[in-house]
């Protein structure tokens, strides 16, 4: 489902006076109806999969295709039907020889990400423009079974003339390309063709055109994982991570052979987090549930985890301010990184919990972590108040920024809905902002706080499903967009090559087309 906007209104006036009214001819009419609905939906399925190709944009496919066709236009809603990652969608119906409906749509994406990440200077009609054609969608209505089936046939039978034999069942895997009853090929683009007796939304596809049984024959650029740029926005990569952790412990001043204790559980942490996380992703594409996941094995992960944080805090106990602060941030990222490991696995939840699960959660809560239910399931996860007492602990030291840079990249997570943390950001974002920063914490910084106005901007454009911001005041639009758009162009001005930067180039462009951009600090409730 997606809003509908003035028809075209946006567009380049060049390209709003190419659209004129018509229809396209349906071809192969014969006195057998179901033939020739067949026969038409095969040659409108063969000549709009054959023009998929990389690199057409908005502004070319318009030239070619706005002079003689009328088009609805319409901009995608986050969380509506509809791939959601298109910047813009044209859509139209036709009659079938039966005078049944076939719709296509054609769903338009923001341009790659190229490095080095150029702040845009386009905006609104001119960018959107520049989108490229990623997902052609073509649907019939289908009264019977019967019917649908001869529409998938024939246009099985034309896709195969022009590509060859479809994918088998592996080869349909091994492409990404999923379901029963579908043929696919592989060729310039990921296409399919099935008969659906029972559509819904889907939200890996593109949204349901025709209501009711359809034929359906889809198709979409191999990279499409590349274009979307709503999803989460990078926070710190391992590498990064793992050295701001050894700047935490150093910053400490404990012994160094405790110091070596922790570094060794953290890496051992990290790296069976990793491993685990592969092998699941690696599982989830052929079986994704529950009880396949892999499991950690031994001990060695586990069992020095609260020996060793109760050695580490009574170190800590004779250390000024600015030491206590490192040892508190290096605790934190001690028990984040265990937590990651089977995320939900070790804390238990607020209607159960094991022995084992309980005691761990007693223990480090002597120690003085928190422990809160997540609003979404109930499990008891790690608050992060070693890492809130860190940044407050001693704001002005290195360490005490590099707690506040760790918490605004990574955040406390969403332990309840319409946390306000992405005001909290600009407040101290631009408050870090006004000290000596090196060239890359500035563009960082900047990339966060414009994350944080962005927030603001898509909680306005309706990106508020349960009403977790109802009673918010957001301000003005206008304003966090031009504020978040300074705070890009700043950071990109300083760092042009990062993933963080490649993050804040995709919102700063979907701000500057007059897009919603995606959410980082905000969250929301079931």
């Amino acid at each position: 489902m997606v809003r509908r906007i003035g028809f075209l209104a946006f567009l380049l006036p060049a390209l709003v006076s190419a659209i004129l009214a018509s229809r396209l001819p349906l071809q192969a009419q014969t006195s057998n109806t179901e033939s020739s609905d067949a026969t038409a939906f095969a040659l409108i399925a063969e000549r709009e999969v054959s023009q998929l190709h990389e690199g057409i944009t908005l502004a070319q496919w318009m030239n070619t295709r706005g002079k003689s066709e009328r088009w609805e236009t319409t901009k995608p809603e986050m969380l509506a039907g509809g791939p959601d990652e298109e910047c813009m969608s044209l859509r139209r119906m036709d009659a079938l020889p039966s005078g049944g409906v076939v719709a296509r749509a054609f769903y338009f994406y923001p341009p790659p990400a190229a490095s080095p990440f150029v702040f845009p200077t386009l905006r609104g009609p001119e960018l959107l423009a520049t989108c490229t054609l990623a997902i052609v969608r073509i649907e019939a209505e289908a009264a019977t079974p019967e019917i649908g089936r001869a529409m998938t046939q024939a246009v099985s039978r034309q896709l195969t003339k022009l590509y060859g034999d479809g994918l088998d069942e592996n080869a349909r895997r091994r492409a990404g390309l999923w379901g029963q009853g579908i043929s696919a090929w592989n060729p310039h683009a990921e296409i399919t063709a099935q008969y659906d007796a029972k559509p819904g939304l889907d939200p890996d596809a593109p949204g349901q055109l025709i209501q009711g049984p359809v034929a359906q024959v889809s198709a979409r650029l191999p990279n499409i994982a590349n274009l979307g740029n709503r999803g989460p926005m990078t926070t710190r990569t391992r590498p990064l991570k793992e050295a701001e952790f050894r700047r935490a412990v150093a910053a400490a001043g404990v012994d160094g052979k405790l110091s070596q204790r922790m570094e060794n559980l953290y890496a051992l942490d990290t790296s069976l987090a990793e491993r685990l996380q592969a092998e699941a992703e690696e599982m989830c594409k052929t079986r994704c549930v529950p009880e396949a996941m892999p499991e950690p094995t031994g001990s060695d992960w586990r069992e020095p985890l609260v020996p060793l944080l109760q050695d580490w805090f009574r170190a800590l106990k004779t250390t000024d301010a600015a030491h206590r602060a490192g040892g508190l941030l290096a605790a934190d990222s001690l028990l984040v990184a265990f937590g990651s490991i089977r995320p939900g696995d070790y804390f238990g939840s607020a209607q159960a919990s094991t022995t084992e699960q309980s005691k761990l959660r007693s223990e480090l809560q002597e120690l003085g972590a928190t422990f809160e239910p997540g609003f979404s399931d109930g499990i008891y996860g790690y608050s992060g108040n070693w890492l809130d007492q860190a940044k407050d602990l001693d704001w002005n030291s290195e360490v005490g920024r590099l707690a506040l840079l760790t918490w605004m990249s990574d955040g406390t997570g969403c332990e309840r809905s319409g946390s306000d943390d992405f005001r909290k950001v600009v407040s101290e974002g631009n408050a870090l902002l006004a000290k000596k920063l090196d060239a890359p914490t500035a563009a960082r910084v900047h990339f966060m706080v414009g994350d944080a106005y962005s927030d603001m901007i898509a909680i306005a454009g309706g990106v508020d499903p349960n009403g977790s911001y109802a009673s918010f005041d957001l301000g003005d639009e206008a304003d966090s967009r031009a504020k978040a758009l300074q705070h890009y162009q700043a950071g990109l001005a300083l760092d042009r090559t990062s993933e963080n930067a490649k993050d804040a180039w995709r919102q700063a462009w979907n701000i500057a087309a007059g897009l919603v951009p995606g959410t980082r600090y905000a969250c929301f409730g079931d």
